[in-house]
């Protein structure tokens, strides 16, 4: 039996998108840990880093989302050296998408409405 290709959280308020994401991540073999804000996330980087090697392969982001924005995220990771190093693509709707994503020093992005070939090869690369 093949081992799961690794974790990945998904970071995204929206329920249809973050439950759409998460089966199709488990249809291709990953782990999906699911989000609904950029607190929420923090705090489950941070709780799965310290049970290693589960640290997730790859950060899924939304960058508009309540109490803990994406922006807000991704300072507070990495600000934090025990989740720094997790590679985050970006998932946005927005026009500036790839400068939003080079400004947060992101490793990808997958632009809104997601195309689910796209979103699979930005994790086959980090996840492989």
């Amino acid at each position: 039996m093949p081992l799961p290709a690794g974790n990945i959280l998904i970071v995204e308020d929206d329920v249809a998108t973050r439950e759409m994401l998460a089966n199709l991540l488990s249809t291709e073999g990953f782990h999906a840990v699911s989000a609904e804000d950029g607190l929420e996330a923090l705090h489950l980087l941070r709780t799965v880093r310290h049970r290693a090697p589960d640290t997730p392969c790859l950060v899924l982001l939304d960058l508009k989302m309540p109490r803990l924005s994406g922006n807000e995220f991704r300072r507070a990771q990495l600000g934090d050296p025990t989740v720094a190093s997790v590679p985050v693509a970006v998932m946005s709707g927005a026009m500036d998408l790839e400068q939003r994503a080079q400004d947060l020093g992101a490793v990808a992005t997958v632009a809104k409405p997601i195309d689910c070939d796209v979103l699979m090869n930005v994790v086959r690369k980090y996840c492989a």
